[in-house]
C-alpha cells in the first residue's frame, strides 16, 4: 500500500526549499557553518496521522503474516498434516453464500 499526497501543500513545500537555498546558499568549499540548538527538534504528528502509520504498518506486516501462513498450509498439505474443520468450512460457505445472496439486486 503506498499513499501519496498530493495538493496545496507540494507547492508550497517547493517554494520554501528554494527560498532556503536562495537566502542561505552553502559555500562551495564545503566550509558552511552549522548552527546547533540547543533544544531539541519537536514533531507533533495527527492522531489522524499516527491511525495512518498504523495502518501502513498493518498492511505490510498482514502480507508478511498471510505469506507465512499460506507457506504453513501448503507444507501441512504436502505431508499429509493438514486437517481441515468440518465446521469451519461449512460456516465460511453459508457465510459466502449469504454474502452472495445479498449482493443481488
Amino acid at each position: 500500500m503506498k499513499i501519496t499526497q498530493t495538493g496545496p501543500a507540494e507547492p508550497e513545500l517547493s517554494q520554501l526549499v528554494q527560498s532556503d537555498k536562495a537566502i542561505n546558499p552553502a559555500r562551495r568549499d564545503g566550509s558552511a557553518e552549522v548552527q546547533q540548538s540547543v533544544e531539541p527538534t519537536k514533531v507533533d504528528i495527527s492522531a489522524q496521522g499516527r491511525d495512518l502509520q498504523r495502518i501502513a504498518e498493518l498492511a505490510r506486516r498482514g502480507d508478511e503474516l498471510r505469506a507465512d501462513k499460506v507457506q504453513r498450509i501448503k507444507d501441512q498439505i504436502e505431508t499429509g498434516q493438514f486437517h481441515a474443520d468440518s465446521g469451519d468450512v461449512s460456516k465460511s460457505i453459508v457465510r459466502s453464500e449469504v454474502a452472495r445472496l445479498l449482493e443481488k439486486p
